[in-house]
């Protein structure tokens, strides 16, 4: 009797469940079919298929059982939790923000461990890789490749231990990735092109240059090739293939429909599938990830940390089906308040808020469709370029953050003084920067050059020239290093005020940080175990240290109880240093960003917002932050004063900043006696720049008023594009007097990427736009001093390098900022 009769008979005996039954027929079915065509006997290809059916069978219990105990652990905890909650209304928001300050953390952490590799190798500011030479040997040692080059063998192999402490981590939550040795570097699927090749083309670019040794059948859990036999017949590689190339194209969903299943694969499943496919060589992997994924290794790997360490976060939080446990939670939470007659909407509220935020940390704003894949591209990479045009000068704004570091550092019971010094020091001394690195604490930028980006905007990936050129916006204009070195220096401060505190019981603690560690969820000997002397980091000075990223290389404590203090130490911090530097707030995107209102990137609705938000978040992120400082304050008193506190900062570094920006564009700083300067400089400094400058010369810096403000900058793009040439083309044609000369050179300082560089625009502008406009249009000379003194009328200070003039006139005059 054979197998599938033998299922047969147990299904209508009842011993068997049909679907269960049905599925292994059908598994049982396709292995005989393939053994066959594999040249083994009928009755060899049964056997062999009822035992591949079998393990199959084997296997997913296990791994249901493993999935199974890790949702019971997080639904007890998240029962634990809400039962627990003192302010029900505000609490599930608590916990979907904490997932970012988590997930930051330990995006740090895994920076850490591959901190040699970003020593060597990182993107120079231009965007390219340095030493990709390399670079390329270490991804054939990843591959198992010796290479002879034993600096990449180093390096390969603190890349794979890391990789593997991922594999572990997210297994350890719930998840499943089987551990496979030299499977080199996770890819990603570029699905536009992917989709752009069809499958005929696709299959034959890469099934020659496949291992079919190293990849598991599905149904077996045991590799489609043998090692010493022959690779399966190509029907077998087109139907594993198909299926691959199906998933991409049109979405797993799509192969089996199921009425009521959640949209997406479950969570616990989904990083081993950039394990599916497995190349022969490193050559093989690379032409596949240049024509079919991410692009270069670099990219590949730090995409990765920053996924892993946002699902790991989301699955020991909410289980390894995230967004059931979020939704779980809201039921919970809506249990209790029936039970105990809270205000229900004020509950329901916040979990709906919650899941908005849930649904923009896990990054589930994706383009559905390739036409929409295409759009959102292209908008990116405009958004991008604009960036780079618009933000070139945000370092002069940035100085804004000395403000907020002052404030953090109070609140956390630090010396501002010695956050500002400590500043100073890693920005301008390599060898503070090499201890950085020897605490495990790795400049963020050195990971990911984008990072600095997120204080202005959260984008789907742009094309690979824009990425560049509004990365090297900000790493040139210095406001890269500017950004990790305020936050490397707060949190730095932090592990001293900590370690001051030593020895000490965590309920005895008095100073603010006792506090903040409590509130973190931080035990009597999780602290002890945190401040254990041999722990502790020791800089070249004899000053220790409790720096988590240490700490959590040197303890020998058990690993789960080890990340449990990690994450509860390093998650307060990271939200400590976004009070001091701000980024991105949760909490505030979740209230606006398109993408928590399931609007696809590439439609219509999404691509309006996302122009709207264009240059908002470092001030929605600074509003947020400081309301909520100032609610945390226990008395009307302490809100006042804090409130004042705050004003008076922001006032006095919008004041500085403002100065900065006229004397690098050329002009007289401002009249400081003027009461109308300080109302400028408060709006400058609390993070409202471009209002500052609506309100001083009627428009922001890509035009227009406060409704181009509010829409954004594309739409003034647009607007300047149909003038420039449509509108330029119709006067033309019906004898009228164009304005193209002026439109032509208004639109290059407006666009051109890093135009208005500190120090670089002035030039460009006098040099290069000035004389361009004189050169087209012989009367512009006139119209450009008009405008030069109009603009000494409106604001009262004369400019040392006037426009049109192609050297300074003379030096600034710097006794005008007081009156004089």
């Amino acid at each position: 009797m054979s197998f599938f009769d033998c299922v047969n008979d147990a299904m209508d005996e009842g011993s068997a469940d049909r679907e269960r039954g049905q599925r292994a027929q059908r598994m049982w079915q396709d292995l005989r079919d393939r053994y066959e065509r594999q040249g083994h006997s009928r009755n060899n290809a049964e056997a062999m298929a009822a035992d591949d059916v079998k393990e199959a069978f084997r296997r997913e219990a296990g791994e249901n059982r493993h999935v199974f105990l890790a949702r019971i652990g997080n639904m007890r905890k998240l029962q634990e939790g809400v039962q627990n909650a003192p302010d029900l209304a505000k609490h599930q928001t608590g916990t979907v923000e904490k997932l970012d300050y988590h997930a930051r953390g330990l995006v740090r952490r895994f920076n850490g461990r591959l901190a040699d590799f970003l020593r060597e190798h990182h993107r120079d500011l231009l965007g390219n890789v340095t030493k990709p030479a390399q670079m390329r040997n270490m991804v054939a040692e990843l591959h198992g490749e010796s290479t002879g080059d034993a600096a990449a063998a180093a390096l390969a192999e603190g890349v794979r231990g890391a990789l593997e402490d991922m594999r572990l981590m997210f297994n350890e939550a719930g998840g499943i990735i089987g551990k496979l040795d030299n499977y080199g570097i996770p890819h990603s699927h570029n699905r536009r092109a992917v989709t752009q090749a069809g499958f005929d083309r696709w299959f034959d670019d890469i099934h020659r240059g496949i291992d079919w040794t190293r990849i598991e059948d599905h149904l077996t859990g045991r590799p489609f090739q043998e090692e010493g036999g022959a690779a399966p017949d190509v029907a077998t590689q087109r139907q594993f293939l198909r299926e691959i190339y199906d998933n991409i194209a049109y979405g797993k969903e799509s192969r089996e429909v199921v009425y009521g299943r959640p949209k997406g694969a479950a969570l616990y499943r989904r990083r081993a599938e950039s394990r599916t496919l497995h190349f022969k060589s490193s050559d093989d992997w690379i032409g596949y990830n240049k024509s079919y994924g991410a692009g270069d290794p670099f990219k590949s790997l730090m995409g990765h940390v920053h996924k892993m360490a946002r699902d790991i976060v989301a699955m020991r939080e909410f289980g390894p089906n995230p967004g059931l446990g979020v939704e779980y939670q809201q039921q919970l939470a809506m249990q209790r308040a029936r039970r105990e007659g809270l205000d229900p909407s004020k509950v329901e509220g916040n979990g709906s808020h919650a899941r908005r935020m849930f649904a923009v940390e896990n990054g589930s704003g994706q383009p559905e469709t390739l036409f929409q894949d295409y759009v959102s591209t292209f908008m990116s990479s405009a958004r991008h370029i604009m960036t780079s045009a618009f933000l070139d000068r945000a370092i002069i704004s940035s100085v804004s953050d000395l403000n907020t570091m002052r404030l953090a550092a109070q609140a956390v019971g630090m010396n501002p003084s010695n956050v500002m010094s400590r500043h100073v020091e890693i920005m301008a001394n390599d060898l503070t920067r090499g201890e950085a690195l020897r605490a495990h604490w790795v400049a963020d930028t050195l990971a990911d050059p984008g990072i600095a980006l997120a204080r202005f905007q959260s984008e789907v990936p742009p094309s690979e020239i824009a990425e560049r050129l509004s990365s090297a916006s900000m790493r040139i204009q210095g406001l890269s290093g500017w950004t990790d070195a305020a936050r490397m220096a707060f949190q730095w401060e932090m592990g001293g005020v900590m370690a001051e505190q030593a020895g000490r019981r965590l309920s005895e603690i008095d100073h603010p940080i006792g506090e903040f560690l409590r509130k973190s969820g931080l035990t009597e000997d999780e602290w002890a175990a945190l401040t254990s002397a041999e722990a502790m980091f020791t800089a070249g000075n004899g000053a220790t240290f409790v720096d988590p990223l240490y700490w959590r290389e040197a303890t020998d404590l058990p690993r789960d109880r080890a990340d449990e203090i990690f994450f509860k130490v390093q998650g307060m911090i990271e939200e400590q240093t976004e009070f001091a530097v701000p980024t991105q707030s949760l909490l505030a995107r979740g209230a606006i960003d398109p993408a928590a209102f399931d609007m696809p990137p590439g439609t219509l609705p999404y691509e309006v917002l996302k122009s709207g938000l264009m240059f908002k978040s470092f001030a929605m992120t600074f509003t947020v932050n400081q309301y909520r400082r100032i609610a945390a304050q226990p008395t009307l008193q302490g809100k006042i004063g804090y409130a004042m506190n705050l004003a008076a900062g922001a006032t006095f570094m919008g004041g500085i900043a403002l100065q900065l920006g006229e004397i690098i564009k050329g002009n007289d700083p401002l009249d400081m006696t003027d009461p109308a300067f300080w109302g400028r400089a408060t709006l400058k400094g609390g993070g409202f720049g471009i209002v500052g400058d609506i309100v001083a010369t009627g428009q922001s810096s890509w035009g227009g008023g406060f409704p181009a403000y509010v829409a954004g900058p594309v739409p003034q793009a647009l607007g300047d594009a149909w003038n420039l040439t449509v509108k330029n083309a119709w006067e033309f044609a019906t004898g009228q007097d164009t304005k193209f000369a002026k439109e032509l050179t208004d639109a290059g300082r407006r666009y051109t990427p890093m135009g208005q560089t500190p120090f670089i625009g002035p030039a460009m502008d006098r040099l290069l736009w000035d004389q361009m406009q004189m050169i087209l249009d012989p009367e512009a000379g006139a119209a450009i001093k008009k405008r030069a003194q109009a603009r000494e009328n409106r604001d009262g200070n004369a400019s040392w390098w006037m426009p049109g003039s192609p050297t300074p006139d003379r030096a600034p005059d710097l006794p005008a900022a007081l009156g004089l």
